[in-house]
């Protein structure tokens, strides 16, 4: 089509003045780069990348299974549950055009990011990028196959004609010295789609069921081009310092020990580190820098990662709860967060900006001059969303980030 389009213009001016073709399409050509991209938080690790006319999900969990559907340490087991379509519904009816999704990142698999991910492609037609552990969910959970793309790190994935994704092999967070960091960090993949049984509600959302981390996590870099330049940022949903400077532990004694099963899951041993990972990409894509790290973090990992990421500003997520309803906002503000005054610290000595949401669809425009605040408040309003919290609740958080990220 640009070809054709450069054509007819070239046989216009040629009537006039003399103007090559070789001056007038790359022209043409730069007015089809995006002016910026938009990034917009949907509470947890869910967000929506804009670029241009390509959109991406990232992970996607709307539904919110209640904590005591879960039993078991690390929430090993839970109930059967089905995901909440009508609140996804609702989400992409309040984004109107936007709502038009081309690709959905997972990543990793526990119940928290991937457990909306077959419904979203279902409703949107978008392609499923994750692990073994996403495909087989999104399979049973009617997805077909076809839709969704097995990454194990390393691939270096076009999204559309100015964006491209590689993929970073990552590690779950977890105190290995305790059973719940065991249950959580282990790298587990699912040996097969899970099957629901006739009658039953749906999948079984338990770590230890069919929702395991899908062999650790994956991080993804991002690289677009944008009418004035180059942008990049990076994403991450979950880790901490010590299995993003070492390879995956393995124990699988641990859990004959104690009795856990682990009916169709197989551990997923990795040779590298996401350390190790994260250079590679970062060389691959010429950076050495990225303008954003959208991420999961604490003190020590936000010093780990920061020195090599190099980032303007840092935007942290998963700090906001696991179970109350997307529909009444976030339940209390990032400054409220235990070890939130710690990360800031850290980050003054990098001297990389710090920018947390206040409250969910917070949206944001990121340049070659860095990463703004946007308002968002049409659709904000459309999901009837309320104003951003003023005082939080440092128990909440203790207790719902301590046992899953």
């Amino acid at each position: 089509m640009l070809h054709s389009v450069c054509t007819k213009l070239f046989a216009l001016i040629v009537m006039t003045v003399a103007v090559s073709l070789s001056a007038v399409c790359p022209l043409w050509a730069a007015s089809q780069k995006p002016p910026h991209v938009r990034l917009t938080w949907m509470s947890i690790t869910n967000w929506l990348f804009e670029v241009g006319t390509t959109r991406v999900l990232m992970d996607g969990y709307i539904t919110r299974i209640p904590e005591a559907a879960f039993s078991g340490v690390g929430f090993a087991m839970a109930t059967p549950t089905k995901p909440d379509e009508p609140a996804i519904r609702r989400l992409i009816d309040a984004l109107g055009d936007r709502g038009h999704i081309d690709f959905i990142l997972t990543g990793h698999s526990h119940y928290d990011h991937s457990f909306d991910t077959a419904t979203w492609a279902k409703l949107t037609g978008a392609r499923i990028i994750g692990s073994r552990s996403t495909c087989f969910q999104a399979i049973a959970q009617g997805a077909p196959a076809s839709q969704c793309t097995v990454v194990e790190g390393g691939e270096v994935l076009p999204l559309g004609d100015q964006l491209i994704v590689r993929v970073v092999r990552w590690n779950h967070s977890g105190d290995v010295s305790t059973p719940m960091g065991r249950v959580l960090y282990t790298p587990m993949e699912l040996v097969k789609s899970p099957n629901i049984p006739p009658g039953v509600e749906g999948l079984r959302p338990g770590t230890l069921q069919d929702f395991p981390n899908g062999g650790g996590a994956r991080a993804y870099l991002f690289t677009a081009m944008t009418a004035a330049g180059p942008v990049s940022w990076f994403y991450s949903n979950t880790g901490n310092a010590v299995t993003f400077q070492h390879p995956a532990a393995i124990d699988e004694q641990f859990f004959r020990t104690r009795g856990l099963p682990l009916d169709n899951l197989v551990v997923a041993a990795q040779t590298s580190a996401p350390q190790d990972n994260l250079r590679a990409a970062m060389k691959d894509a010429g950076l050495d820098h990225v303008d954003v790290w959208i991420g999961y973090s604490d003190r020590s990992l936000a010093e780990a990662v920061g020195k090599i990421l190099r980032p303007q500003a840092h935007i942290p997520h998963h700090w906001d709860g696991l179970f109350s309803s997307f529909f009444a906002g976030a339940p209390y503000p990032y400054t409220s967060v235990a070890g939130a005054e710690d990360v800031a610290a850290v980050l003054k000595t990098q001297a990389i900006a710090l920018l947390p949401p206040q409250q969910y669809m917070d949206a944001y425009q990121l340049t070659v001059q860095g990463v703004t605040p946007v308002a968002n408040d049409e659709v904000k309003k459309k999901l009837g969303l309320p104003p951003p919290p003023s005082a939080g609740s440092r128990a909440e958080y203790g207790h719902s980030m301590a046992q899953s990220d």
